[in-house]
């Protein structure tokens, strides 16, 4: 069985924080490590754990957290949990880009679960 919390917490922590954009080979390891990710997310999809993803949103580095929680609200699993790590990172995060992303998840995660179902 794959270890999927230290697959996901390592290509998450391949991805850039604000200051890395302007490396051309950081951003080229960003870029891969995200296709990787989404591969990784649509096998957990197959079977998610709850518990796994609750330590993800745990995790002291906001990168695997704002994954955790996008996830999280994609799968519908652990919503309230996810909201409140994105609303946490808003808040204190000092990084401009993580921030940027969890404010646009929140958005996108307040946006669905407001509009009705079909």
């Amino acid at each position: 069985m794959k270890d999927y919390y230290n697959l996901f917490v390592e290509l998450s922590l391949q991805q850039c924080t604000k200051n890395d954009y302007a490396n051309k080979l950081k951003v080229k390891k960003h870029n891969e490590a995200s296709k990787k990710l989404n591969k990784l997310q649509n096998e957990m999809n197959q079977n998610p754990s709850e518990d796994i993803l609750y330590m993800l949103l745990n995790h002291e580095d906001d990168r695997v957290k704002v994954n955790a929680a996008s996830f999280c609200l994609q799968m519908e699993i652990l919503v309230k949990q996810a909201i409140f790590v994105l609303k946490r990172i808003i808040d204190i995060s000092d990084d401009s880009t993580i921030c940027f992303s969890a404010k646009m998840l929140l958005q996108k995660a307040e946006d669905s679960f407001s509009s009705p179902k079909d």
